[in-house]
């Protein structure tokens, strides 16, 4: 009897500390990615240490065979890179692809970790939604300090009167992090089981909604703040509900808007050249479609002229280079890529000026580097994932799940978005953060899935 509670108050240990490592991820995010992958680190070594070869296990499903292929194939090509350039002076970068794609396969053990936890069971729902709210409140108020007062509460100066980076420093990143852990703020509020009052969820949810669009507003980070937009418009709209907090979100958006807009100098002036970006991009589309043979110089000092099909188009602004740089280094390797962070080395091979790390698009940055058939990999990925959390979502009715289970599908859904500016891809940051979410998600779509709170 004694060996059997012995046995159980170690598992408990155990899950407790998993279910710990798992919460903190989003902690993890603002401490930087050293920790970060520390965090993941060692997640996945108790793990493996704990459950063994139990973690994979399973009975496959296609969306699981999918991503063991995804993965199987990031290895693959970047081996053939590497052994069909030995021969090459740049054989280093080759090494470094290879290593990096290596590297990556944490993220696919780090997706078994979190599906077989869920499968058994065995992490508590409420310490991950409670701690991603606790953080993005943290990184809300803190921008909001630092804009008032100059300084965070660490002591961090804003770097740019525009942007306010909060705890995260140099790193221009705070809007990004609030529009990614938002929807964990306000479902958190349906799962305070000693609130149920409609009035109280009602006046909670309000404040929040005005606390989140006024701080991603100071961010001063412009992409994200449209997505925060989108994304609340889009679940006001088809959560039942939710559609009663449509109306305030509305008018908030706007007080929260113009209120800084008219108030602040620099974030009119932020604004009103992220317009003249937008406007840019469409006239640079349309003169790609226009019958003249030549644009007319319409971007005074950028002269940067691309030639499509013929005709000479010129680029009016570093987004659109940078799509052009992603879109080039492609062609080079339309099918299959280089591996994984190939686009910086490859992208050197054509005549563009604007050769960054990354394409700043994650579709265009997987196409470059993992070629044709890695999209549609990833594509097939999504695309199930989404339908069969949509499937199970409409098919149980119970309110719990429904909040667990709804804040995962809108926020994937948004981060797979095309039309947008993206980090990269197989960035640290951002894979920790588009497979743990994938993860979740398959795992609630299973009918098996029971809740533990």
């Amino acid at each position: 009897m004694k060996l059997f509670m012995l046995n159980k108050f170690k598992a408990l240990n155990i899950y407790n500390t998993l279910t710990l490592l798992i919460a903190i991820i989003p902690f993890s995010f603002i401490a930087g990615n050293l920790v970060l992958n520390l965090n993941i680190v060692i997640l996945i070594i108790i793990a493996l240490i704990t459950f063994r070869g139990k973690i994979f296990k399973f009975k496959y499903d296609l969306i699981d065979k999918l991503i063991l292929v995804f993965f199987a194939y990031i290895i693959s090509i970047s081996l053939i890179n590497f052994f069909s350039n030995l021969s090459e002076n740049n054989n280093d970068l080759d090494l470094m692809i290879l290593k990096k794609s290596f590297f990556y396969l944490r993220f696919l053990i780090l997706y078994f970790v979190i599906r077989y936890l869920l499968r058994e069971n065995k992490i508590n729902f409420k310490v991950l939604f409670f701690s991603a709210s606790i953080c993005c409140l943290f990184v809300c108020l803190d921008i909001i300090y630092q804009y008032f007062f100059g300084f965070d509460i660490f002591g961090i100066e804003y770097v740019d009167r525009r942007r306010m980076s909060g705890p995260f420093g140099d790193e221009l990143i705070a809007g990004s992090y609030i529009q990614r852990f938002s929807l964990f703020l306000i479902f958190s509020v349906f799962l305070i089981e000693r609130v149920k009052n409609k009035k109280i969820h009602f006046l909670l949810i309000s404040n929040i909604i005005l606390l989140l669009i006024f701080s991603i507003i100071l961010s001063g980070n412009r992409m994200p703040l449209i997505l925060l937009l989108f994304t609340f418009s889009l679940i006001f709209i088809v959560e039942n509900y939710l559609r009663k907090f449509f109306i305030p979100f509305i008018i908030i958006s706007i007080i929260s808007f113009l209120s800084v807009y008219n108030f602040n100098q620099s974030y009119k002036k932020h604004i009103n050249r992220y317009y003249d970006r937008v406007t840019e991009f469409v006239i640079f589309f349309s003169d790609i479609y226009s019958k003249d043979k030549e644009t007319k110089n319409r971007y005074d000092s950028k002269r940067y002229v691309i030639n499509i099909n013929g005709k000479k188009v010129q680029i009016p602004n570093v987004y659109v280079k940078e799509f052009e740089a992603g879109y080039k280094t492609w062609l080079l390797n339309k099918f299959v890529g280089d591996g994984v962070k190939s686009f910086k080395k490859n992208c050197q091979m054509t005549n563009v000026i604007n050769c960054g790390p990354h394409p700043h698009n994650y579709y265009l940055e997987i196409l470059a580097d993992l070629g044709l058939v890695g999209l549609i990999l990833l594509l097939l990925i999504s695309f199930i994932s989404i339908y069969k959390s949509l499937k199970m979502k409409f098919s149980y009715l119970d309110k719990r799940y429904q909040y667990f289970i709804t804040p995962f599908i809108f926020l994937f859904f948004v981060e797979i978005f095309p039309i947008r500016t993206t980090g990269s891809f197989f960035s640290t940051g951002n894979a920790t953060y588009f497979f743990l979410i994938l993860s979740i998600l398959i795992a609630l779509s299973k009918k098996e899935f029971k809740i533990r709170v």
